[in-house]
């Protein structure tokens, strides 16, 4: 087995931890995450050396490569329950926009832009997703 991966499924998205014999298949695993999960659907954790994906499309599109390339061991989990954030939290439009509260406007239409691409229904998207994201465009464009 080449790569190794554990994913632990949460309410944040998708925690991968990596594992792989050599820099090469290491290097490509990393390398082809940064090529197809947008940065502003993914991030990661250096201390604990752990990449989120918030997208489920985009995490099984970067599996899909990787298995091309390699063998790849995956281990999915889910993390223990808990509570959900509440649901008239502020920060929700920007964690569906996949930005921070401080974000500047020019950065917040295009993470719109960028969001819209992929979800409008007439490019296949999910026309659920396309409307929390027009609504969290809405109220941030609104108070700011």
């Amino acid at each position: 087995m080449d790569i190794k991966i554990k994913i632990i499924e949460s309410m944040d998205g998708y925690s991968v931890k990596l594992s792989a014999p050599d820099r090469e298949a290491f290097g490509f695993a990393i390398q082809t995450l940064k090529e197809i999960v947008p940065a502003t659907l993914r991030s990661y954790t250096p201390a604990e050396k752990i990449w989120v994906i918030n997208d489920w499309d985009y995490l099984n599109m970067w599996l899909a490569e990787l298995n091309a390339s390699f063998t790849v061991g995956v281990v999915w989990e889910r993390e223990s329950s808990r509570a959900p954030p509440p649901t008239q939290s502020i920060a929700s439009p920007f964690q569906t926009l996949h930005l921070l509260p401080d974000a500047p406007p020019e950065l917040v239409k295009a993470a719109y832009k960028t969001l819209a691409k992929i979800h409008h229904p007439d490019a296949r998207g999910d026309s659920e997703k396309m409307v929390a994201i027009n609504r969290a465009f809405e109220i941030i464009t609104q108070n700011k």
